[in-house]
């Protein structure tokens, strides 16, 4: 999805969850399953989500992704990458069972 420096992007992953199927944002760039690299840059992420490659890139079906939450999401997690925290819930399963 993105090409660039590694400190210029943020890896984002899919997870399951109790409310099932989420996209994270992996601030340590480490954890397992496959992931997908944005640039920081609102454009970049609402491009993603409009062409649907997120949820292409991370290979899984079933999850609306919304590019105001994931923009918000993305550059929270550039003003908070010193501090290491956890990840941050950008998406969930939107499918129904």
């Amino acid at each position: 999805m993105a090409r660039g420096a590694a400190a210029d992007l943020v890896r984002i992953v899919a997870r399951e969850s109790d409310a099932g199927l989420v996209i994270v944002i992996d601030h340590r760039k480490s954890m397992p399953g496959r992931g997908a690299w944005l640039h920081a840059r609102t454009d970049c992420v609402s491009a993603a989500v409009r062409r649907k490659a997120v949820p292409a890139a991370l290979r899984v079906n079933g999850v609306t992704v919304d590019p105001d939450d994931l923009s918000a999401a993305v550059l929270r997690s550039t003003q908070n990458e010193a501090h290491g925290s956890g990840p941050e819930q950008v998406a969930e399963d939107m499918s129904t069972p």
